[in-house]
């Protein structure tokens, strides 16, 4: 048996049916993880990735997973500028790099840390906080 279904522009139905089809259209871009590449400083050695998540409409979930190259404990952060020209006051203070791992919500969506003109950066220690150990260009 096939059943049509007309729909009439005002009613419910219609409405509904057409707000389907508009979440249907909407970018699935600003849902998705983003994964970047570090890139090691200094001779560091230290190597891995940064994965960033949407958790809602003003924050992000900042992954780090790298190889710590015997760097067990390294501050991160998210600075203004970019790996070749830093600003050295942080924008965002990330969770230090424990034994290869960090994770932290920032709150900030994730568009406006991948607008440009930002970077995230690993410094080899506490006591070596000059020193960078490995970025990555947002």
């Amino acid at each position: 048996m096939n059943v049509a279904l007309r729909l009439r522009a005002g009613t419910p139905v219609a409405a509904m049916a057409l707000a389907i089809a508009l979440a249907a259209c909407a970018d699935p871009a600003s849902d998705e993880t983003l994964t970047l590449e570090l890139m090691p400083m200094n001779g560091s050695g230290v190597s891995g990735s940064v994965r960033l998540s949407p958790v809602d409409e003003g924050r992000t979930l900042v992954e780090i997973e790298v190889d710590p190259a015997g760097h067990l404990d390294m501050p991160a952060h998210i600075h203004p500028g970019t790996c070749a020209d830093l600003t050295p006051q942080p924008k965002y203070a990330l969770a230090s790099v424990i034994d290869g791992r960090s994770r932290t919500e920032v709150p900030a969506p994730l568009d406006e840390l991948v607008a440009g003109e930002q970077a995230i950066n690993l410094h080899l220690s506490n006591m070596q906080m000059d020193v960078y150990s490995a970025c990555v260009d947002l």
